[in-house]
């Protein structure tokens, strides 16, 4: 069986898409006998990779400079790909133009359709229409947003959603055929550190012996809610005492602005993006909290690896992260940066290390690529 993957949300500087696609691959590779096609735009449209589990490009426009992301626009390009390779199983990791695109083929061909509900992009659609027209456009926003995702779903087999906070609101846009499932991580790469590891990556990475280190791993955007998080550490220095230093590690398009504000607050530091996964490890495990500002997340992948390093996580309550993280008692459910700020601020003065193994041992036991994709795989054959 060959399967296809296509996506416009991938960028070769990393994110929580490109993640899934790339433990797919290794997945499919080491445990079964099919074969996997991953389309995704590029500066050109050719073959970068051949064999068993092939990655084509199709030429598209950068969105931004700094994120990498391209919009997949030669879609004669994609239809020829699909029309040459033939795959059995057709997966599209974003609703957009490109996804339309594929499911009307797939239906044509016989081949089985999923999506994978990646990005909620409603969201998107609503900070921009709520930026221009105003909360009377709301309602309006959402009505079309559900009309069009429930005609792209239709004639599809499912829809693979990694939360069930965001099963809820699919179903009340009558979404059909949801199928759950969870994203993983690679404990072989994200584990927890011994103490003694610990102090040397601290010492690697120059972080003093008693500063209370607060991590943020992510693209720099607003929909990163970058803007919020650049708040919450203004009112952490205005309200603490404490020896605290965040590091931000990412690019992005907000990049400029996290740069102005780090030059005038010594506090904080910015990490470029790290290729290596090793590097992204050490810093999970060097850390003492880590602080996710989002407020649009679909599923929240880095929270896993950050658990999985045995480093706690602050994030706001009430949406899709709650079932990534081993409880949400101290996260705030107020979604501004007095909250997030208080809450980070309570949060470093009651930090031990047996939190460190339970949060890693949280998802040691509910979060891995092979139950991800062996289930998955199940859905595909069945």
């Amino acid at each position: 069986m060959k399967i296809c993957d296509l996506t416009q949300v991938y960028s070769p500087m990393g994110g929580g898409v490109r993640s899934y696609l790339m433990a797919k691959r290794a997945y499919i590779r080491k445990h079964t006998n099919h074969e996997h096609l991953l389309i995704v735009p590029g500066e050109r449209t050719e073959q970068v990779e051949g064999g068993r589990t092939q990655i084509w490009t199709v030429r598209g426009p950068l969105v931004n400079a700094t994120s990498r992301y391209r919009w997949m626009l030669d879609l004669p390009a994609l239809l020829r790909i699909l029309y040459q390779e033939k795959p059995q199983i057709v997966e599209a990791g974003d609703p957009y133009h490109a996804a339309l695109v594929a499911r009307n083929w797939s239906n044509r061909r016989g081949s089985k359709f999923y999506m994978f509900y990646h990005s909620h992009f409603p969201d998107a659609l609503l900070r921009t229409v709520l930026k221009f027209a105003g909360n009377w456009a709301r309602a309006v926003t959402e009505q079309l947003a559900g009309d069009y995702l429930r005609n792209l779903a239709q004639t599809g087999k499912g829809v693979f959603v990694a939360s069930r906070h965001l099963i809820g609101v699919l179903q009340n846009w009558g979404i059909p055929r949801l199928l759950h499932l969870p994203l993983g991580v690679d404990t072989q790469i994200f584990h927890p550190a011994t103490k003694e590891r610990r102090s040397e990556l601290r010492e690697k990475l120059g972080i003093t012996k008693d500063v209370l280190v607060v991590l943020y791993v992510g693209r720099f955007s607003p929909d990163k809610d970058t803007a919020l998080l650049l708040r919450t550490w203004k009112k952490m220095e205005e309200n603490s005492n404490l020896p605290w230093m965040g590091v931000m590690v990412g690019e992005g398009q907000m990049k400029g602005a996290v740069d102005g504000y780090i030059r005038n607050h010594p506090k904080v530091k910015r990490i470029p993006y790290l290729q290596k996964t090793e590097e992204l490890a050490e810093w999970y495990q060097a850390a003492d909290l880590l602080i996710h500002p989002g407020r649009w997340e679909t599923f929240g992948l880095v929270l896993l690896e950050a658990q999985a390093c045995g480093l706690p996580v602050i994030a706001f309550r009430g949406g899709a992260m709650d079932e990534q993280a081993s409880d949400v008692v101290d996260w705030p459910t107020e979604k501004g940066s007095s909250a997030l700020s208080a809450a980070v601020l309570r949060k470093l003065v009651s930090l031990g290390d047996t939190e460190r193994t339970k949060v890693a041992q949280f998802v040691a036991d509910n979060f891995s690529w092979d139950k991800t994709f062996s289930r998955q795989i199940k859905i595909y054959e069945s």
